[in-house]
């Protein structure tokens, strides 16, 4: 349970903090706060915002053994367009939504210059403006008193931000806060045990837009050229994952097939440590019903793999009318935890040369077992 309540004093303050494409500040706050906690652990940012985590605890890693987490700071929202008068204002809708259940659903108003902790100035969507070239129409946006409006304000839908009933942890924006705090917890377990490897974790911003943020960093040849790369995802079990039945070894998306080596070590390490501790248990699928910051990186030649844990309610969209709180549970996210440090500590190249060296023993005893029956024919 020590790693649960980890993970949970991890999430929770990212969990909740307000985020939206292009206004992810508060979430990269809580990142950069949680490395200034832990001086082994480096930061670097790119010029568009980006941020590298790194942790160097020496060790004797072959270069391409350094792996990196990825995970996104975003989730769908809706970003200040114009002001219309007093209380009311523009809103563009960035990210993918059932779009009649957002209209039918209330935000809440945030702004940057405020604190993290704000709790938001609730509003009301009283109508749409169809304007060429937006996927969806701008929705006007209505509050009961004055609010600050300007570039910086943005809303979310108005829903719990964070919550923890029996196994179940769920709010407003758990894609992709949750596989974030995962990957921090992941970097915490490896500085406090001061494990002999190199990790890092890289955030990213704008992915609920066409992985914008992940695009930049590749054109500015911010990512480190020969490491291995995991994206963390949360990702809809419309895909066929069962929700409490582990995390997702996910071997590619709705676009793209990702690193089948990394995949087998991975998936040969997650044998490895349920062998070690039957408690823990894992799924793998293509996960098919989105796409994944794993595919532009296999684009651009970086070796990639990807889990994800199982998520419901995709993007906030529940069985009712209105919008709903996503979830995910957490023997999944305590799992993929354990998984990835695991993978961190004993390396890709272990578990992919035991998962080979077990495949071509066990092809060669099946040809040695018939041979004496392929007569010719």
């Amino acid at each position: 349970m020590d790693m649960e309540l980890d993970f949970l004093h991890i999430a929770k303050p990212l969990i909740r903090a307000p985020t939206a494409p292009f206004h992810e500040h508060f979430a990269f706050g809580i990142a950069r706060a949680f490395a200034a906690e832990r001086p082994l652990i480096q930061v670097l940012r790119d010029r568009c915002g980006n941020s590298l985590l790194l942790y160097d605890g020496g060790g004797q890693q072959e270069e391409d053994e350094f792996i990196v987490l990825t995970a996104h700071l975003d989730h769908p929202g809706l970003v200040w367009r114009s002001s219309q008068g007093s209380g009311r204002a523009l809103f563009e809708i960035l990210g993918g939504v059932e779009l009649e259940k957002a209209l039918a659903t209330g935000v809440r108003l945030f702004d940057l210059n405020r604190p993290a902790t704000q709790r938001g100035i609730p509003g009301t969507i009283v109508r749409t403006v169809e304007e060429e070239g937006t996927r969806y129409p701008l929705v006007e946006v209505a509050t009961a008193r004055d609010s600050l409006q300007g570039p910086g304000t943005f809303a979310m839908w108005d829903l719990p931000a964070f919550r923890v009933r029996g196994r179940r942890l769920s709010g407003r924006a758990i894609d992709d806060l949750a596989g974030a705090a995962v990957a921090l917890c992941v970097l915490d377990s490896l500085v406090r045990q001061q494990a002999s490897v190199r990790l890092g974790v890289l955030l990213t911003r704008a992915e609920e837009v066409g992985f914008v943020g992940m695009l930049a960093a590749l054109e500015a040849k911010f990512l480190p050229r020969r490491a291995l790369y995991i994206n963390i995802e949360c990702s809809s079990v419309a895909a066929g994952a069962v929700l409490g039945a582990g995390p997702i070894l996910r071997v590619g998306d709705r676009l793209w097939v990702f690193d089948p080596d990394i995949s087998g070590g991975m998936a040969a390490l997650a044998d490895e440590l349920a062998s070690q501790q039957p408690t823990f248990r894992y799924q793998r699928k293509l996960m098919d019903s989105g796409a994944c910051e794993a595919t532009p990186l296999m684009q651009a030649d970086y070796r990639t793999g990807a889990v994800a844990l199982p998520l419901g309610n995709y993007h906030n969209s529940g069985p009712g009318a209105q919008l709903a709180p996503e979830y995910i549970h957490l023997d999944d996210a305590n799992g993929l935890v354990r998984l990835l440090v695991h993978v961190a500590q004993r390396g890709i190249g272990a578990g992919l040369a035991h998962s080979a060296a077990a495949l071509d023993s066990m092809l060669a005893s099946r040809l040695a077992h018939y041979r004496e029956r392929l007569f010719p024919l």
